[in-house]
């Protein structure tokens, strides 16, 4: 008798395998799982937070943030190498070299997360466990983002304090000068900053309405269905 269960137990191992279950699961789109988390999500705020999650946890998000680390890379070697080629105003360089510094642990934070959740998803066994240090690896993303931010908000009042200076070092006035690479890479940065986030902002919107409008457009149909 046991040995008949025991192949019973063995058969529903086979067709029900870890490898199979995660294929499966691996297959699931995006959309759908942001369709799911439209469903269980208790209001809209829950479910643009939880879209902006999948979303981050993309490969195309991950390409863009890997393309993302030349800037700050960037901005560092700039930053070291002309600490005090601004002398219109000496915290530019600081801002690009701690800027770029910043950011760059910002970037790699990010992606760590990125696939300590691809890993995290992907093992069946342990999905309704809370991963090991996720609390205090949150407040260390939160504490690198404000720092980030302040930062950032200091960047744009040196930039645009400015606007554009003289290039080159005069006679008549020799501190009034900036190293153009130093300006431009630190203008840039900002401006990139800027048009990232706004990307970003822009498609969760769209994703979020259409989502949105597809449900409503599904209930009514049901709703006429369980009318007629």
């Amino acid at each position: 008798m046991s040995k008949i269960f025991a192949d019973e137990t063995n058969a529903y191992t086979s067709r029900w395998s870890v490898t199979e279950i995660k294929e499966i699961h691996g297959n699931i789109s995006v959309f759908s799982r942001i369709s799911e988390e439209y469903t269980d999500a208790e209001h809209i705020f829950e479910f643009i937070r939880k879209t902006a999650d999948i979303l981050l946890q993309t490969k195309v998000a991950s390409f863009i943030f890997a393309v993302t680390l030349i800037l700050p890379l960037l901005m560092i070697g700039v930053g070291v190498s002309n600490l005090e080629e601004c002398p219109l105003d000496p915290k530019i360089p600081v801002f690009v070299l701690v800027g770029g510094a910043l950011a760059l642990l910002k970037i790699l934070q990010v992606m760590w997360s990125q696939y300590h959740h691809r890993r995290h998803r992907e093992s069946v066994m342990d999905e309704e466990e809370t991963p090991e240090g996720a609390n205090g690896s949150a407040f260390m993303q939160i504490s690198i983002s404000l720092i980030l931010f302040v930062w950032f908000v200091f960047g744009n009042y040196c930039i645009f304090k400015v606007r554009f200076p003289s290039y080159e070092q005069t006679i008549e006035d020799p501190n009034n000068w900036c190293k153009k690479n130093v300006y431009l890479i630190a203008f840039v940065s900002i401006i990139y900053s800027y048009a990232l986030v706004g990307l970003m902002i822009t498609l969760l919107l769209i994703v979020v309405c259409v989502v949105h409008c597809r449900h409503k457009r599904r209930a009514i149909q049901i709703a006429k269905v369980a009318a007629s």
